[in-house]
């Protein structure tokens, strides 16, 4: 499956609670070493080469944020699920840049984590 970046709807990084207040999903797309090391709470992990095999779990009504390390890949993967009908927003600098305004990321094991 090729990933290509089309136009896409982003979200800044310092709304991102106001938005899962709303409804919106996470779908955090980074490796699991990545993930380990440091992710926000509410997201759910889908390694990116794990999205097309995932998208029975999608729900066409359902908005979902896409988040990375600095949203090249999360870009990448909102493009996608938007051509398949979904509704997805890019966070803009991805977690490195809400690690910057947010103690809210935590690692594998619930403790405070780190992006790496």
């Amino acid at each position: 499956m090729v990933f290509g970046i089309g136009k896409v709807n982003s979200v800044l990084p310092e709304n991102i609670e106001q938005h899962i207040d709303d409804g919106y999903k996470l779908i955090d797309v980074r490796e699991e070493h990545e993930w380990n090391a440091g992710h926000h709470p509410d997201a759910i992990h889908v390694p990116m080469g794990q999205i097309p095999e995932s998208m029975d779990n999608f729900q066409e009504k359902t908005k979902y944020i896409i988040i990375c390390r600095s949203g090249h890949r999360s870009g990448k993967v909102a493009a996608y699920l938007d051509s398949q009908g979904y509704e997805s927003f890019n966070m803009i600098g991805g977690m490195r840049q809400f690690s910057e305004i947010s103690d809210n990321v935590q690692d594998s094991s619930g403790k405070k984590g780190n992006i790496i």
